[in-house]
């Protein structure tokens, strides 16, 4: 029997050690790697991807919400978990029960921390965000002198890095500079603070501009194998496919319709092949009428509007597909950023999107 008889992704986590393999020889010894894990690893599954991401080189792991760290060490992660989002006061002690990185603005959070730490006996940790152009979270470079000293002066914190976030390091150089530049403002006004960690980059930052390696970089989509800007050369491994099967086939005449709403009208006579995944699978409706599918080595486009269990796609002239084939949504040259393009997102969104009904097959060699 197959396992795999509907719709699953399948996770490449030889490629995923290449990928961190290839990117801790760039930076050195000298520089820490983060790997960024949000939302599932991106879609990947997070235990398993962070296990293999710490085996092959990642020292640090880096998620979104308590929750997602929380699980990381129920899953036996003992490298330091650094929480990027802001959280709440009330989640302080969380963070510091599991020995969790929290990333703070301001001192009022920290003294939250300090607050939880000194009550379990414990030394809270953070690090300062410095605002450096993003205008989502982090305190004013102006500003960051001074709340690392107040941070420093609370008892059972440990103030261990400062950092910064890109707005856009692939494609827009003057900004990404500038950025810098008030990321080293605020540094300059720690001076006197210890602090072990300085991060300011992400994957396009560390490849295009070494400066912003500082000691420690941040590699999200990098790792994954995706490359929207198309700078890393083809030395990236994709790391995550999708697949599903055709479970059904219809002849459609010229003039009749595919799909609700009839938004799709055959201007000839047509076979479709329906396949077993949609929008509940997290492949978006935005591709209806944009995107391929790859069955048997042939592109065939979608047609109709995607549902959310189902698909279809006109294979009048691929008469050797047929029902219980595999069809590959992702993958064999169909990119996670190529699909982005089409449906108007990018390719973070369309590895995120995968659902949790949707099955990981764990490739380990």
């Amino acid at each position: 029997m197959d396992p795999y008889p509907r719709t699953w992704a399948a996770i490449d986590l030889p490629a995923l050690a290449h990928n961190i393999g290839w990117i801790k020889q760039q930076i050195g010894p000298d520089v820490q790697l983060a790997l960024a894990a949000k939302a599932d690893a991106y879609g990947h599954g997070l235990a398993p991807v962070c296990r293999t991401a710490v085996r092959s080189g990642a020292d640090w792991v880096a998620v979104a919400a308590i929750s997602e760290g929380i699980a990381l060490r129920d899953a036996g992660i003992e490298e330091p978990i650094l929480i990027l989002s802001p959280i709440l006061s009330i989640e302080a002690e969380q963070a510091v029960f599991y020995g969790l990185d929290v990333t703070v603005e301001s001192v009022d959070l920290a003294k939250a921390i300090s607050g939880a730490a000194e009550s379990m006996s414990k030394i809270g940790r953070v690090h300062l965000k410095v605002d450096t152009g993003l205008h989502r979270f982090g305190c004013e470079p102006s500003h960051a002198g001074d709340i690392a000293r107040q941070i420093s002066s609370l008892p059972s914190v440990q103030l261990v890095g400062l950092s910064q976030h890109f707005i856009d390091s692939a494609s827009q150089p003057e900004v990404t500079k500038a950025q810098l530049d008030a990321f080293d403002v605020a540094a300059a006004a720690c001076e006197g603070v210890e602090i072990e960690l300085f991060h300011a980059a992400n994957s396009y930052g560390t490849l295009l501009y070494p400066d912003s390696r500082r000691s420690m970089v941040r590699i999200g989509i990098a790792a994954y194998g995706v490359d929207p800007a198309d700078q890393f050369g083809g030395v990236l491994k994709p790391v995550l496919s999708m697949h599903s099967r055709v479970v059904a086939e219809r002849l459609v005449k010229a003039g009749e319709t595919v799909g609700y709403l009839g938004d799709w009208k055959a201007s000839r006579d047509t076979r479709t092949l329906t396949v077993c995944a949609g929008y509940g699978d997290g492949y978006p409706r935005a591709l209806s009428g944009r995107s391929v599918v790859n069955i048997k080595g042939r592109e065939l486009p979608v047609v109709g509007l995607i549902c959310m269990d189902l698909m279809m796609v006109d294979a009048t002239d691929h008469p050797d597909a047929q029902v219980g084939d595999p069809v590959t949504l992702i993958g064999e040259g169909i990119t996670a950023d190529r699909l982005a393009a089409l449906a108007g997102t990018n390719a973070h969104e369309i590895l995120v999107r995968l659902m949790a009904r949707v099955p990981r097959r764990w490739i380990y060699t």
